[in-house]
């Protein structure tokens, strides 16, 4: 049977749907090209009668057009090709196996940074460990100069400091010494310091260090030294014009010479404002202190600040 006419039937229908050849290709999701060949009853440009034939019958069963006594004329063609028809075509085969190498035998040959930080990081290291040994053997003593220089060990630096002998009580004072009336002046008993020498040893180092200053210890006041002190001034109120009081105001060391005898100190010691006023009488009076503002000194009952003929304050 001829398929004469059959375009003619799908393009009435077509339009008594008022469908456009475009809606018609988006609906039944064949190009447009087809169904305008299938319209025109042109089927040279089908690779395959058998394509042509499930358009029709797609066309067809979507413009609801009996298609059946026309589909006798495609059966006399076995002949089916995919040519035109991309999507029913087998993918090529991968042609960049070489092409897709060379850049990646670029990418290997590419050097690596990973070696170069990790030589840059050795070398940090050694340089700071051997610029601490460096320093380490710099502050560490070498056992040729230990061996060389002296020993300092058998070097003792003595330091002398005054300690006060025990004052005897004032029953044995007035036993071993006569009493003196020729001499105006009265001196407060006072313990003679005898010089004692520490031995301390000296720290091991290059040099001998040298001898440190003069270290006097603070021995406390006894009361019972205070009050012979004390009961002796009173007793020799009579031969002394003046009388000086010392009140000590904080702690400091004391020193009292009386008419003009350094050899022989009337008084010398730490004192402490727990220790109370000491007295003394005589002529002429020197007193030396560590500090002015630790002591208060009145003579004859006169707060005397700087001095005068007769007392003679020194501050060291």
């Amino acid at each position: 049977m001829s398929i004469e006419g059959l375009g003619r039937k799908f393009q009435e229908a077509r339009k008594a749907r008022n469908l456009s050849l475009e809606e018609a290709a988006r609906l039944t999701r064949i190009r447009q090209s087809r169904l305008a060949e299938i319209e025109a009853d042109d089927f040279s440009n089908f690779p395959s009668l058998a394509y042509a034939k499930g358009f029709l019958q797609i066309y067809g069963k979507f413009l609801e057009v009996d298609v059946s006594p026309y589909l006798d004329a495609f059966e006399t063609s076995g002949h089916l090709t995919v040519d035109g028809y991309s999507y029913l075509q087998d993918a090529p085969a991968p042609k960049a196996p070489r092409g897709h190498r060379s850049p990646r035998r670029t990418e290997n040959t590419r050097p690596s940074l990973v070696p170069f930080l990790i030589g840059i990081a050795i070398l940090v290291a050694g340089f700071w460990f051997l610029r601490f040994i460096s320093k380490l053997n710099q502050i560490a003593p070498h056992p040729t100069e230990a061996a060389a220089s002296p020993t300092p060990s058998a070097t003792v630096a003595t330091i002398v400091a005054p300690r006060a002998l025990p004052v005897e009580s004032s029953a044995r004072v007035a036993a071993s010494v006569p009493p003196v009336k020729t001499t105006p002046t009265i001196a407060v008993p006072a313990a003679t310091p005898v010089p004692t020498a520490i031995a301390v040893e000296t720290p091991l180092l290059p040099a001998p260090r040298a001898v440190e200053p003069e270290v006097r210890r603070a021995e406390p006041v006894r009361p019972e030294e205070v009050a012979a002190a004390q009961a002796d001034n009173e007793a020799s109120d009579a031969e002394g014009p003046n009388r000086i009081d010392i009140k000590p105001l904080k702690k400091t060391y004391m020193q009292v010479t009386i008419d003009d005898d350094p050899t022989k100190p009337a008084f010398e010691r730490w004192v402490s404002p727990s220790d109370g006023t000491v007295e003394f009488r005589g002529h002429r009076f020197s007193v030396r202190v560590l500090d002015r503002e630790a002591v208060q000194i009145r003579k004859n009952g006169k707060i005397v600040s700087n001095g005068d003929t007769d007392l003679r304050i020194t501050a060291q």
